[in-house]
């Protein structure tokens, strides 16, 4: 697939961005990486009265949001949901995302799973599987 010329800044800076986010997941805990990328990991948990309804991206959003895509489904490390959102979560920090972490079992194991949520309501789960898990947050010495 060839990329749009108008969208070169964009796949650079997520390539960047994914740089950065992959030394800090070897290197920094959680809740310290969600904040400095500019997606603090999310206070508390259970959201069952969140609408579960996608955020408006807006043509900018969208296009940080593609770019993302693109460079994660390259990524040499794995294309993690955890990876995913957090370099999302840079990409579109102007729009105030928090990183939600939840948990299921499937198959007699526990899974574990990453998401962004807009205005406390909205999410943005790429892989659409969050209403599968229960979220999770940051324990008290996380924070």
């Amino acid at each position: 697939m060839i990329i749009p010329v108008r969208e070169y800044p964009a796949v650079a800076a997520a390539l960047v961005v994914a740089c950065a986010v992959e030394v800090g997941i070897r290197t920094m805990r959680l809740p310290r990486l969600a904040r400095a990328v500019g997606a603090p990991l999310r206070q508390g948990a259970g959201d069952d009265a969140w609408s579960r309804s996608q955020p408006e991206l807006g043509v900018h959003g969208r296009r940080q949001a593609r770019a993302v895509r693109r460079v994660m489904r390259h990524w040499p490390f794995g294309d993690t949901c955890l990876r995913h959102a957090l370099v999302t979560g840079h990409r579109l920090r102007r729009l105030h995302p928090e990183l939600v972490v939840g948990v299921a079992k499937v198959d007699g194991e526990i899974k574990a799973h990453a998401w962004l949520a807009f205005d406390g309501t909205r999410l943005y789960d790429p892989l659409a599987a969050a209403r599968s898990y229960v979220t999770l947050g940051p324990s008290p010495e996380d924070a």
